[in-house]
């Protein structure tokens, strides 16, 4: 968000319009922030010497499918930290209210990119997915998806978007559409994904009565006819039934519904809702003319009640489709929502994605989100649990920063947690219905986690609760993208313009460390500076570190170092730590100690310093194999440090002399998520880590 971007008087979910007339930028007496729920379970607590899901999911859910007995599946891809990987990985609902499973033994590192399931065996999946270098796989599931086989691995030259299962008499056929930038075309394979041929003069959508053995629909390689198949997808002839698909016009889905006969539905973007009771033979219009679903689903026990999703809602027919019998269920205003992209029938629902969030339709006729906790896919760059109530959890990510012609900019992400990680919610305030700014930092008061400094990109608010329910107060207009709360309540705050310090409650500010640097002999062209986090010791709060990317140039190309600062005095002055990435971790109860990681020729080295950074001493040297990317202290147990590696968690009990595995493992989670990027001991007990690989999750080790 700009400085002069407007932010909403009223800030509600962002599904529903709010009026704009606060420019944070100016000086505003008050701004009520936003928070999105992301989770509603109850907190699952941390099992003993096993790692289990924890807290929000982050993933962009791409793909929904449902079984004949109501299971949801559903892809998540995300990116895979610091390899960029872009993995997509299967979880599984068993039932409304229960919590997700991962899904996804046997994939490899995947990146799934089509799921489709047995229409009359919920336990037979298969799935599509690309590994590295652009090669395809097919993979299939016997149990539900608890372990997967692959049956296929070859160069298609093309992304699968979409996997159908059609019937047969004795077995099944698996269609297979492309989707990308290249020609549409429809793949057919008659041995559970083996092998794959190409069919002619065909392409997707696609649609198969699950009980109507053999019968396969597809549309013309010029997307104006429907083609209907009667030998399992062999061959294709095209339907008598004429379909008024006029010029600009587009097939948007084909849907088949269960029984015998079954209803084909097929919709066009502007010529509406088609319908056909006698294979193909005829169509007749049944509603939305000019406004064709996106998405169409029918009930297996019950093929009367057919589901549409558009833009504006959900509608629902207890007729099997025919004309005139499609009321709303779920009504939303214009654009608040993305088109739904696919549409579920299952107990509880129907259930529809939109955009990359999973809605289902209630009593209420207000889509409501479903919960995603178990989707792990969240990419962790810290997490601050306050010291005086643990209740109070922030999680920060940031995606990266890059230099853009003197500007330095940066990609944050904010989650906040207020009763111990039962619910996180999404930090931030709505611009418009498809527009969020977030939040980029928060910093509870290390006196009472309640009072708060939280940062947009536009200014940063003060907000004390309960007292100012939910009410902040904008305390400085600019771009800081980091904030910290120092003691006696001194206020900090970090970005483009340096390190700037407030002794009055935020009324004033004063820079401490300039944006700028000065040349001299490390720089001699001088530099700018921007101001990624600061970070309160918790356990002697005048004592400040600030992490600081520095360019040289300024230019996109620069890759910018980083450099970390020190204050012994809560903020108000400063002197420089060392160079290179290095990790800083508090010692509980010594104010002036600290442990440092960082990589060094002989590997990784952990250092102790016992004089806030003057000098250090080394403590152990990891090797390079380890790949050691973060250590932490626990405010339990000041001697007990823990490492997060390549391999998973490693535990000291002698401060860092000498290392120990840890019990418990990732692989029931992918064994790709044993490199670690982030571990934390909470208060109470409990291991948080972050593997590199997407995921947050919890483990209470034993002894």
């Amino acid at each position: 968000m700009e400085p002069h971007e407007t932010v909403p008087a009223q800030l509600v979910p962002y599904r529903f319009a709010a009026p704009s007339w606060c420019r944070i930028s100016l000086s505003c007496g008050a701004i009520v922030l936003w928070v999105a729920a992301l989770v509603f379970n109850p907190a699952a607590y941390a099992a003993t010497n096993r790692w289990t899901p924890f807290g929000p999911g982050d993933g962009r859910l791409l793909s929904l499918v449902a079984t004949s007995r109501g299971e949801l599946y559903v892809t998540s891809s995300f990116t895979a930290g610091s390899l960029s990987f872009p993995a997509g990985e299967i979880w599984q609902r068993p039932s409304a209210g229960a919590p997700w499973r991962w899904r996804g033994l046997g994939l490899e590192t995947p990146k799934v990119t089509a799921l489709a399931v047995h229409p009359k065996n919920p336990n037979a999946l298969w799935a599509a997915s690309t590994g590295p270098g652009g090669t395809q796989s097919i993979f299939r599931s016997g149990d539900g998806g608890a372990s997967w086989r692959k049956v296929y691995t070859g160069d298609f030259d093309f992304q699968i978007a979409r996997l159908t299962v059609a019937t047969t008499r004795t077995s099944v056929v698996l269609l297979a559409e492309t989707g990308g930038s290249g020609a549409k075309r429809l793949l057919r394979s008659a041995d559970v994904g083996a092998s794959w041929v190409e069919i002619q003069g065909v392409r997707g959508p696609v649609a198969a009565p699950p009980d109507e053995p053999g019968t396969v629909y597809a549309l013309s390689t010029l997307g104006t006819v429907v083609m209907k198949s009667t030998d399992n997808g062999r061959t294709f002839r095209p339907t008598t039934g004429a379909l008024p698909v006029a010029a600009g016009d587009e097939v948007r889905t084909l849907h088949a519904t269960y029984g015998q006969p079954a209803a084909l539905f097929v919709s066009l973007r502007v010529g509406g809702l088609f319908r056909s009771g006698n294979g193909g033979g005829s169509f007749h219009l049944v509603g939305f003319r000019h406004d064709g679903p996106s998405a169409l689903a029918s009930e297996p026990g019950n093929p009367r009640k057919v589901y549409a999703g558009k833009a504006r809602g959900i509608y629902q027919s207890d007729f099997g489709g025919m004309g005139g019998s499609f009321r709303p269920i779920a009504v939303v205003s214009l654009n608040q929502i993305p088109e739904p992209a696919a549409l579920a029938a299952a107990p509880g629902g129907p259930y529809f994605l939109s955009g990359t969030d999973l809605y289902r339709v209630g009593p209420d006729p207000t889509p409501l989100p479903v919960d995603r906790k178990g989707i792990e896919a969240f990419g962790l760059a810290e997490l601050r649990i306050s010291p005086t109530d643990p209740s109070f959890i922030a999680l920060r990510r940031y995606t990266g920063c890059s230099p853009n012609f003197g500007e330095v900019l940066c990609d944050f992400r904010l989650l906040l947690s207020t009763d111990g990680g039962a619910t996180f919610n999404r930090v931030g305030t709505p611009l418009s219905p498809r527009s969020f700014a977030e939040a980029a930092d928060l910093a509870f008061d290390p006196a009472d986690p309640r009072r708060r400094l939280i940062a947009l990109a536009g200014g940063i608010i003060l907000l004390h609760e309960p007292e100012e329910t939910g009410l902040g107060r904008v305390v400085h207009s600019g771009p800081e993208s980091t904030v910290e709360i120092a003691v006696d309540g001194i206020f900090l705050a970090g970005g483009s313009n340096g390190i700037l310090i407030s002794e009055d409650g935020g009324s004033t500010w004063t820079t401490a460390l300039e944006q700028v640097i000065p040349p001299d002999l490390t720089h001699p062209l001088g530099g700018i500076r921007r101001i990624v986090d600061l970070l309160t010791n918790p356990y002697a709060p005048d004592r400040v570190i600030a992490r600081s990317l520095e360019f040289l140039t300024g230019l996109p190309h620069d890759p910018g170092r980083i450099v970390l600062y020190k204050s012994a005095n809560a903020g108000r002055s400063w002197s420089p730590l060392r160079d290179g990435e290095a990790d800083v971790e508090f010692v509980p109860g010594e104010p002036n100690s600290l442990f440092l990681l960082f990589a060094s020729p002989a590997g990784t080295e952990l250092r102790r310093s016992d004089d806030f950074g003057a000098t250090s001493a080394l403590i152990h040297v990891f090797p390079f194999g380890d790949q050691v990317n973060d250590v932490a202290t626990d405010p339990n147990a000041p001697g007990a440090l823990y490492a997060a590696t390549r391999l998973g968690v490693l535990r000291s009990r002698d401060g860092g002399a000498t290392w120990e595995a840890t019990a418990g493992g990732f692989a029931p989670f992918g064994s790709y998520r044993r490199a670690l990027r982030r571990v934390q001991v909470a208060p109470d007990g409990r291991l948080i880590a972050s593997p590199n690989f997407g995921g947050l999750f919890e483990n209470r080790l034993s002894n």
